[in-house]
């Protein structure tokens, strides 16, 4: 086994931290370029921003700016601030991870309805996160001719604990999310379908993309290798969670889905028709449009009857029984 705390071992693990930053800066912007379409849809009125997509923009942002500000970091051959720059660094760190978990909360939230019971509990989960990484906004640093920035002191035991909070915070998402999707009464639409194929696949990457982070953060190596995986954890969760977004977003402005369960029997209606059924409704995009909304359904199809309870026939237009005539 090496030893971690040499000065050859840590100039090493600095080496590759640096290539590391690098290649993951590349990553995002190609994932940043290829997804801004979704960006123009808002600008030109495609799409309206509504309070989810907050969230979604503030965790976006705030990685492509936190990325460019670690590269500064880096790279920088000249005096710089750097206890500004480190606090900023920090900042943006601590707010990706939060802002990724908050958005996959959001998308369970409407997977359940928003049903107080989930939403409650989730948003107090939410607002603890919060309250735990921006403790790990703290940091000194100093600029040294010879290495550049410099960090001196960092909250070690808040960031482990931010790493294992989001670690379960986000496996309650998962969990919540697929007993939800799992449940028998529930027929597979195409927003169903959506969210087994990925939305569950990035709740679950997400919750494990951050146990390496925890992991490394509790070893306590040496100071390169505590933090060598910080970045990659916030990053992945941005992109899980971004993607998670998008996918929903698009999918309800192709097709603005109103997702139907039923307890009783129901009927299947095309065009203006409705069910007469007793339903619960869960919206996956509530926003309606000039032409219409086009509604989808889940329901149990049965042959339409055209007679009363009495047996006698009943006008398919007017329920009226047919002797009215």
């Amino acid at each position: 086994m090496p030893d971690w705390m040499s000065p050859e071992e840590i100039a090493k693990d600095a080496g590759v931290f640096l290539k590391m930053q690098h290649a993951l800066t590349g990553v995002y912007l190609w994932e940043f370029v290829i997804s801004l379409d979704f960006e123009w849809a808002f600008l030109t009125g495609k799409k309206r921003i509504n309070w989810p997509m907050i969230p979604y923009f503030g965790g976006r942002y705030v990685a492509l700016f936190t990325l460019i500000g670690l590269l500064v970091s880096l790279d920088v051959t000249t005096e710089v601030n750097c206890q500004a720059l480190y606090t900023f660094l920090a900042f943006g760190g601590q707010a990706m991870i939060a802002f990724a978990s908050m958005n996959l909360a959001i998308r369970a939230m409407a997977i359940w309805s928003q049903s107080k019971y989930v939403v409650i509990p989730l948003s107090l989960l939410s607002a603890g996160h919060w309250a735990i990484v921006m403790q790990g906004v703290v940091v000194s640093a100093f600029w040294d001719p010879a290495q550049g920035c410099v960090a001196t002191a960092t909250k070690a035991s808040v960031l482990t604990a931010t790493f294992i909070y989001t670690i379960v915070f986000d496996s309650i998402v998962f969990f919540l999310s697929a007993w939800k999707l799992a449940m028998p009464k529930h027929k597979r639409s195409q927003l169903v379908d959506l969210m087994f194929k990925d939305g569950l696949g990035y709740f679950m990457l997400a919750s494990v993309a951050n146990i390496p982070a925890a992991i490394f953060i509790s070893l306590q190596l040496n100071p390169v290798m505590d933090i060598m995986f910080n970045v990659p954890a916030a990053l992945m969760s941005t992109i899980l969670a971004s993607r998670a977004v998008r996918r929903l977003s698009n999918f309800s402005n192709s097709s603005p889905a109103v997702y139907m369960t039923t307890q009783n029997h129901g009927i299947a209606y095309r065009s203006q028709e409705i069910a007469s059924t007793n339903t619960n409704i869960a919206f996956a995009n509530s926003r309606s449009r000039q032409n219409g909304v086009h509604v989808q359904m889940d329901t149990f199809t049965v042959a339409e009857d055209t007679s009363d309870y009495s047996g006698k026939k009943v006008d398919p237009e007017s329920g009226l029984p047919g002797h009215a005539f």
